[in-house]
């Protein structure tokens, strides 16, 4: 398995796995998950597995406001900021409980040390919120989650 650049072609088979993955939301527009790869290139990667198929990505954007940027919509020329916005994990169901998000996660730690962000934030959905807390995310109590993201969402946040 390797982490790899994210490349036009594989964004179908990045939207089948938002889909597949995504069972509690709406899985987004093909569009708005471009979006937040346009705005960060630098901070969205997928892994794949020996055949080149992709079992998971990461999408994450520079962002400049503590409250988190709602679902569904694009981003519009937003000014970069000294945060990181993870937007999105997936993993293959397959792989679940297999360290693959351990993994993906870190890569993006790393990323974010080595440009110097001073935070990386997320909305946790899907009853993920004691996954973040093992990577080192705490609930942020001062933020309240959009409606988009459904029941129960959490904003966390990561201080580097």
């Amino acid at each position: 398995m390797q982490i790899n650049k994210i490349e036009p072609s594989m964004w179908q088979a990045i939207f089948e796995l938002q889909c597949q993955v995504y069972t509690e939301i709406e899985p987004e527009s093909l569009q708005v998950l471009r979006g937040k790869w346009l705005h960060s290139p630098h901070c969205c990667f997928v892994l794949q597995d020996k055949a080149d198929n992709i079992i998971a990505y990461l999408l994450a954007h520079e962002w400049h406001d503590e409250t988190p940027p709602k679902l569904y919509q694009p981003l519009l020329n937003e000014n970069k900021g000294d945060r990181l916005f993870l937007h999105d994990l997936a993993v293959s169901k397959a792989l679940k409980g297999k360290g693959v998000g351990k993994k993906m996660v870190t890569q993006l730690i790393d990323i974010a040390k080595a440009g110097h962000y001073q935070h990386i934030q997320l909305v946790a959905i899907q009853h993920s919120v004691s996954f973040w807390q093992k990577m080192g995310f705490s609930i942020d109590v001062n933020n309240v989650a959009s409606e988009t993201y459904g029941n129960n969402a959490q904003v966390m946040v990561l201080t580097l």
